[in-house]
């Protein structure tokens, strides 16, 4: 049987996300099961998921994956190298997972191969190259895009040099090409499939497109919060037949109560005041906060005084924008700040150290008894479960990471404190005929 890996946020789920399934049976049969690694509470551009990881897991489920695993935070809510480093060792690290499947806006997979095969090896001119364009004012996208051009020049690929140029311009190109280099860097026998990405751009705000994307459908859900609450009848015509019914269902469900979407802002009174009450040393001391970042923050937290709470938001964005830094770069160095993650976290947590099991269909539970025996980390059903391990300093490290931004997530949506510790792993029936 055939095992695939899907590498995702589902943040929310979209109707993309469930012609990706659809592929998947169709290429590796009706029989494969569906094994998805998912962000939590926080994403990869460093802003929180729109709704909760549990939502998220019941959507999946409900739209035909077997398995879902959280990607630990410090993973989660980082760079692309990071993000792909860790989801491909959860990913790994069950032992049943024998492809991975994702999307893509190039799909010369030969191309990708190629480009992380120098890549993984890291050739100290690439690497010199790299540290050179950075101390040059360019930003690590530009800076990576530029080495590796070079780099391959001096190799005589002029024909890779002139694709890569492209393809570091793509969204899910890029993260394309950072799972190829995990699996070559981790050894990885998990055979790279890719599907080419249809309907909206990743970036394309227009809710009418093919396959809305997921910055449509949470610009839409963001503007229907700006009145200060979230108008669920409302979001509920918007969406409709923009996403699947079964993943749209449980999200306007958990919005129908006390739950609201939680958006970047949400956080910013904090973020202000935990800039204010640190000195740059310390700041620097916190993740992506490095190479001058603490500093910027601190002096656009200057430029605030005497402003309006409704300017608040789009001032302070202004005031950290430069071309230097990413935008992705400046959010996650604020909610690292926020969950306490620091420099040294990230240095130290450098693969994933457990398995945490957030739902599962009948098939999924078959996979779970198999992994039982193929595993190479254990397996977390639930919060308390992390207590039992005590005496592992990077998997309490990772957990208590993983545990405290949950709950600042939970806060801010409107869920008690501790609504971790209540929660089960969501087992999804399959229906009788």
């Amino acid at each position: 049987m055939k095992v695939v890996g899907i590498i995702a946020e589902y943040n929310p789920f979209h109707s993309g996300h469930a012609y990706q399934i659809r592929k998947a049976r169709e290429i590796f049969g009706e029989d494969a099961a569906i094994v998805a690694v998912m962000s939590g509470s926080f994403v990869q551009r460093g802003e929180p998921a729109i709704s909760s990881k549990w939502v998220r897991t019941q959507a999946a489920l409900n739209c035909g994956v077997d398995l879902v695993i959280e990607i630990p935070f410090t993973f989660a809510c980082s760079s692309a190298e990071r993000f792909a480093l860790g989801a491909v060792g959860l990913l790994q690290a069950t032992g049943i997972v024998t492809d991975l499947y994702f999307g893509s806006e190039c799909i010369d997979l030969s191309l990708l191969t190629s480009l992380a095969e120098i890549l993984s090896v890291e050739d100290p001119a690439y690497t010199v190259s790299l540290k050179s364009n950075l101390k040059d004012g360019n930003s690590y996208a530009k800076a990576r895009e530029l080495a590796l051009t070079a780099y391959l020049l001096s190799l005589g690929r002029a024909d890779l040099a002139q694709e890569c140029c492209t393809v570091l311009n793509m969204p899910n190109t890029i993260l394309a090409l950072e799972y190829c280099i995990a699996l070559q860097k981790t050894g990885s026998k998990i055979k790279p499939s890719v599907l080419l990405r249809a309907g909206a751009g990743y970036h394309d705000q227009n809710l009418s497109s093919l396959h809305a994307s997921a910055s449509s459908i949470r610009n839409t859900v963001t503007n229907a919060r700006s009145v200060g609450f979230c108008d669920v009848s409302s979001l509920a015509g918007q969406l409709c037949g923009k996403m699947p019914a079964e993943s749209l269902s449980p999200l306007l469900s958990e919005w129908s109560g006390k739950i609201t979407p939680v958006l970047a802002s949400d956080f910013l009174p904090e973020i202000i005041l935990s800039l204010r009450s640190r000195t740059t040393p310390q700041l620097d001391e916190i993740a992506y906060m490095g190479d001058q970042v603490s500093h910027r923050l601190k002096n656009a937290v200057e430029g605030l005084r005497c402003s309006s709470k409704e300017d608040l938001p789009e001032l302070f964005r202004a005031l950290c924008d430069t071309k230097r830094y990413a935008g992705t770069r400046i959010s996650r160095a604020m909610i690292s700040l926020l969950c306490g993650q620091t420099a040294y976290d990230l240095s130290v947590l450098c693969a994933p150290e457990y398995l945490r099991i957030l739902g599962f269909s009948d098939r999924g539970r078959y996979l779970l008894r198999i992994m039982r025996k193929t595993a190479s980390l254990p397996q977390i059903d639930k919060a308390s479960d992390f207590l039992e391990y005590g005496s592992n300093g990077k998997l309490t490290r990772m957990a208590e990471l993983d545990l405290l931004s949950t709950d600042i997530w939970c806060l801010k949506a409107g869920y008690s404190y501790g609504d971790e510790y209540g929660r089960t792993v969501i087992h999804m029936k399959a229906k009788k005929s």
